[in-house]
């Protein structure tokens, strides 16, 4: 169960808030919404509890919603394009194409040395 002090925080945050957009707009119904809210933080516990509950759900909603947009915009933009030139000038990366002589496997003939096993990472 969330406390009391938390439910009173939610509702400050959000009349602050409101303020501040009562002095970028200077609409009144802000600043009669951030009184309500601060009365109701103050004195009534049980709604200032379902504000934040609302709160809360709102910011889960928000970040949902922005973190797949933000990521879908970054993919689409950046890597999408990237990987695609990337594979008009680079054929095979994974090395999935047979070899000459019919077979997958790459013949590496590299001599470890004690230098080699020293410092891996």
């Amino acid at each position: 169960m969330i406390n009391r002090e938390k439910n009173l925080e939610t509702c400050l945050v959000i009349m602050t808030g409101l303020v501040a957009l009562w002095f970028v707009y200077n609409i009144q119904g802000f600043l009669i919404a951030a009184i309500v809210i601060g009365i109701i933080g103050a004195f009534f516990n049980s709604i200032a509890h379902w504000i934040n509950w609302l709160w809360y759900k709102l910011a889960e909603l928000l970040g949902a919603v922005s973190s797949r947009v933000l990521l879908s915009i970054v993919f689409f933009l950046f890597l999408f394009p990237i990987a695609l030139i990337y594979r008009l000038f680079n054929k095979d990366t994974l090395q999935l194409k047979k070899k000459e002589n019919g077979s997958y496997w790459t013949s590496r003939s590299k001599v470890y040395e004690k230098k080699d096993l020293a410092d891996m990472w």
